[in-house]
């Protein structure tokens, strides 16, 4: 079961973020456009990556294992008259009727899976469905604490069109054993001074050293991996927040 990304928070998320990062966008486009087979998108969300590389003539297709986010992308595909191949699914349960020659998986999204077994069968799933030759390259949250500790409540808010506010508030703790931060979000939907609905949610966030990347790759048999800090392809270091891998199927 998600306890994650339904409907306020997936509302909120595509108030809040409607369009990819523009640096983000050109530079998985490049791969896409570089890519020897067609290319998917597994962890696609509301469609802020896929929406532009369809309009852009992409052969790409998408999954994601929130009904929400996917109900979102849909609409808005069929708003602009595309039809892309769209299915709901986790990424450990990746299943395809094709093979490709790029998968990516943008925003830190892979740290999502937050069981390292799950984890270790979503690359195994991915490597089976790249085309031999095929590149893999997503990013993933660089583990920056090394001590466990715990965060008090924070929030932030967005409006919408009709006048409507959805307030976001939450807390959490980070383990440092599990290299997980737990958080607790509570989003509350706010019109005239009532209370319209809330909804709360489990978000949990797995993060990683460069060299577990690297081994977790290899293990499941990917080579040619490569490991940077941002997307002009500078090193990692110690102010990188999130690593940018990139791999290959042999």
């Amino acid at each position: 079961m998600l306890n994650s990304y339904r409907k306020l928070c997936t509302e909120f998320y595509d108030t809040d973020k409607p369009t990819a990062p523009p640096d983000a966008l050109a530079f998985y486009r490049r791969y896409a456009g570089d890519a020897n087979g067609p290319v998917l998108e597994p962890m696609c969300g509301t469609g802020r990556f896929l929406i532009p590389m369809v309009e852009a003539g992409i052969d790409i297709d998408g999954a994601d294992a929130s009904t929400a986010m996917l109900e979102v992308c849909r609409r808005k595909c069929g708003e602009r008259g595309l039809t892309p191949d769209l299915n709901e699914q986790f990424l450990e349960d990746l299943e395809t009727t094709r093979q490709y020659g790029l998968i990516f998986i943008p925003s830190g999204s892979f740290g999502l899976v937050v069981d390292p077994a799950k984890a270790r069968e979503s690359l195994r799933r991915i490597h089976e469905t790249l085309l031999p030759g095929g590149k893999f390259v997503y990013e993933v949250p660089r583990r920056t604490m090394t001590e466990s500790t715990s965060w008090p409540w924070g929030g932030r808010w967005i409006e919408r069109a009709d006048g409507a506010t959805i307030v976001i508030s939450w807390m959490g703790r980070y383990d440092d054993d599990e290299r997980v931060s737990h958080s607790l979000n509570r989003y509350e939907l706010v019109k005239n001074g009532k209370l319209l609905d809330t909804e709360f949610e489990r978000f949990d966030l797995r993060s990683y050293d460069p060299d577990e990347c690297v081994d977790l790759l290899e293990q499941a048999g990917f080579t040619s991996v490569n490991l940077y800090g941002d997307y002009d392809g500078g090193p990692v270091t110690s102010t990188t927040e999130e690593i940018i891998v990139e791999c290959r199927k042999p």
